[in-house]
């Protein structure tokens, strides 16, 4: 997903926006679309594909700067088993700076 000015976008859900919001059972509901993939190429599809959607705009130093925050997890679980391992991947929206030139 990725969060650009105050809100939050499902960027694998066409650009959706979301609510992320946590109830007294600390669920969260709705969240961002999960995808089911089983090769490594299928994950880099997906990142590629919600990198795409990310909110860019051209500065100084760089043609395509991210304007956003964008969070990726990827959540391993071998099918039948209950315990799993999380990745979370986080780009950070920068700031060029005028010495980066």
């Amino acid at each position: 997903y990725e969060i650009y000015g105050g809100k939050v976008y499902d960027l694998l859900n066409d650009h959706e926006p979301l609510k992320l919001l946590e109830d007294a059972t600390e669920d969260s509901n709705p969240g961002p679309e999960e995808n089911f993939v089983s090769s490594e190429e299928q994950i880099l599809e997906l990142i590629a594909q919600g990198n795409q959607i990310r909110t860019t705009h051209a500065t100084k130093a760089n043609d395509t700067s991210s304007r956003s925050h964008a969070v990726c997890q990827i959540k391993i679980q071998e099918e039948g088993v209950k315990k799993c391992g999380k990745l979370l991947l986080v780009d950070l929206a920068g700031s060029e700076r005028a010495a980066d030139n």
